[in-house]
């Protein structure tokens, strides 16, 4: 599977911690902020492997918002970070 970069939004309800991927509708909890991400991705992990397994899951990422950009899959919702500016003297 080749890396898949997504959104994870937090939140804390209570004393408990929810981690949401809106691109994938998918939650993650835990006791502690770690506890909730970790969740989440393995919540994630365990969903895009059964796609794998199923054959669609480049269709699944499309329908989601992602795009392959050769090197991962992105999320449309993520902001990719810019490339290096080198300058030679």
């Amino acid at each position: 599977m080749d890396k898949i970069v997504y959104q994870i939004e937090e939140t804390r309800e209570g004393g408990h911690y929810m981690a949401y991927c809106p691109e994938l509708v998918i939650t993650g909890f835990g006791d502690t902020a770690d506890e909730a991400r970790s969740a989440l991705r393995s919540e994630i992990s365990a969903y895009l492997e059964d796609c794998e397994e199923l054959g669609i899951l480049d269709d699944v990422l499309i329908d989601a918002g992602f795009y392959d950009d050769d090197e991962v899959w992105m999320s449309s919702l993520v902001t990719p970070p810019k490339e290096p500016r080198i300058e030679f003297l």
